[in-house]
């Protein structure tokens, strides 16, 4: 260092002072605001990184090497405020920040940045008593685990935290000894590798998980930072650390993850259960429809379109052969989804069966079904209802007569036009004692179809929040009334669908057409 070094370029540092750093050749650049915060005379600092760490204050120097080396390690930006000592002993605080220069391919070959007085130089004061103070009662009070460690890796200091973690009387019990006469050999041979690459790279690990084995055999976790040990002149001499427990979160992990575990399995098993319901649930389906003959030619047919909203439905319906001449269709919408539904659908169609086997008329068997549900469902916590039509088609009269339980009303598809069924509609079943049902009579004529749906059809929103309500359903159907039953009903599960949001359906549908001849 020459005389003209001894000398402050000004006795007012500028506002701001501009460096920068090449990794490859290990020198800096300096501008003339950066000598004169360091108290130099431009064109006296020699450009080693080694002389930037020496003027930085002996109390700081090991923190600003080991964060500036994180943040090129890392690519993040640098920032810290430190002190540095001028030539003539007087201390200064900075504030340094920095970005790293990276090739393409990601390594880092420099770093760049500013440098200006700190606005709080309150530090600047601080005498070697006020330091030891200080560290003192950080050693002594924090309830993190805080040690120092030498080149072997043996204990040189440790706080009063490490005391109590470890059981022992004072820090001089720990002094001297490694993790290999603390712990079981698996973590300490984990934390001796994690010291040698400290001190092989001179960079940190930050925030890692250690998994502490204790020779009584019990486990502890901490989250631990470990970094670089330096003396004045920046040179590595060891490592130290600081290790917060985090056994009971580890712990509340463990056990998460166990219930995880067992709710997956449970979960298996649940949609183990759903799958065969719902195989079970489409068996209760017709699996092929009746014959009808009249007049020596078949006298109806028939076509259903049936998706669950979930694994099981609650929809229903049914085709029966009351007669030669005489066929049964029964439609229902039990409220709400899942297995509840599912499992009012499988005690309906017990019902139906046994009622339309009877030959009982539509609005008999609808008033009887009615009453059936309500002795079932009276004693539910939440009310449940259901929706439903029963229609019997006599062939040879060319007689439709039907009742319906709230249920949206069938269309008759004519070659004149689409017109839903008239006639007035009874309550839902299952919520109200004593009721009555009406009879309604209507006649078909060769060629008419006659279509059945739930509401889960009809009452479909798309991105937009409109409705695809029942009027545009009976305008999609009458577009399409001069084509076959089959063409016709998919054309208006595709319209439908493609109005839908994601092109889904949210609720159960069931469509059932019958084409009489």
């Amino acid at each position: 260092m020459n005389h003209a070094e001894q000398q402050p370029a000004s006795p007012t540092p500028p506002e701001l002072g501009f460096w920068e750093w090449d990794f490859t050749k290990d020198s800096m650049v300096w501008d003339e605001g950066m000598h004169a915060l360091f108290g130099m005379t431009p064109g006296t600092f020699d450009g080693a990184s080694d002389d930037f760490l020496n003027r930085v204050h002996n109390g700081d120097r090991a923190h600003v090497a080991s964060m500036m080396a994180v943040a090129v390690e890392r690519g993040m930006e640098y920032e810290g405020e430190f002190r540095i000592q001028w030539v003539d002993g007087s201390i200064h605080s900075v504030l340094m920040r920095g970005i790293v220069y990276r090739e393409s391919s990601g390594k880092a070959f420099g770093m760049g940045g500013t440098c200006q007085p700190a606005i709080n130089e309150d530090f600047s004061g601080l005498t070697a008593s006020m330091e030891r103070t200080m560290f003192a009662a950080l050693m002594e009070s924090l309830p993190d685990c805080i040690y120092f460690k030498d080149m072997d890796s043996r204990l040189i200091a440790v706080n009063q935290a490490m005391v109590r973690w470890h059981g022992v009387s004072s820090p001089q019990t720990l002094l001297g000894k490694t993790d290999f006469d603390l712990f079981l050999d698996e973590h300490a041979n984990q934390a001796l590798e994690d010291e040698r690459e400290i001190l092989d790279t001179g960079l940190p690990l930050v925030n890692i998980e250690e998994k502490e084995m204790w020779p009584d055999g019990h486990v502890t976790y901490v989250s631990t930072s470990k970094m670089p040990l330096r003396d004045e002149r920046g040179r590595i001499i060891g490592t130290f650390g600081l290790s917060r427990d985090i056994t009971e979160r580890k712990n509340a992990q463990h056990q998460l993850a166990q219930i995880a575990e067992e709710l997956r399995h449970k979960n298996e098993a649940l949609e183990e259960e759903l799958a065969m319901a719902r195989e079970l649930q489409l068996a209760m389906l017709p699996q092929s429809f009746p014959t009808f003959f009249h007049a020596g030619r078949e006298a109806a047919r028939f076509y259903h379109f049936f998706q669950p909203s979930t694994a099981v439905s609650g929809d229903f319906f049914d085709v029966y052969a009351i007669s030669p001449d005489r066929v049964g269709i029964f439609i229902c919408d039990v409220m709400g989804h899942g297995v509840r539904a599912s499992l009012v659908v499988a005690t309906i169609r017990a019902l139906v069966d046994e009622m339309a086997s009877n030959a009982l008329g539509p609005e008999v068997l609808m008033g009887d079904l009615n009453s059936a549900l309500r002795r079932i469902l009276r004693h539910n916590s939440t009310p449940l209802f259901v929706s439903g039509c029963y229609l019997v088609a006599d062939l040879a009269a060319g007689e439709l007569v039907y009742a319906n339980a709230g249920h949206p009303r069938p269309m008759q598809v004519r070659a004149g036009g689409v017109l839903p069924l008239e006639g007035k509609t009874g309550p839902v079943l299952g919520l109200f004692d004593e009721t009555t049902y009406e009879r309604c009579v209507c006649r078909f004529e060769p060629q008419d179809t006659v279509l059945f749906f739930t509401d889960g059809l009809f009452e479909v929103e798309n991105a937009k929040d409109e409705i695809y309500d029942y009027s545009r359903l009976l305008h999609a159907v009458e577009s399409r009334r001069h084509l076959p039953m089959k063409e016709l009903c998919r054309g208006v599960v595709e319209e439908v669908q493609a109005f839908a949001t994601n092109r889904e359906f949210s609720d159960d549908v069931c469509l059932v057409g019958m084409e009489l001849a």
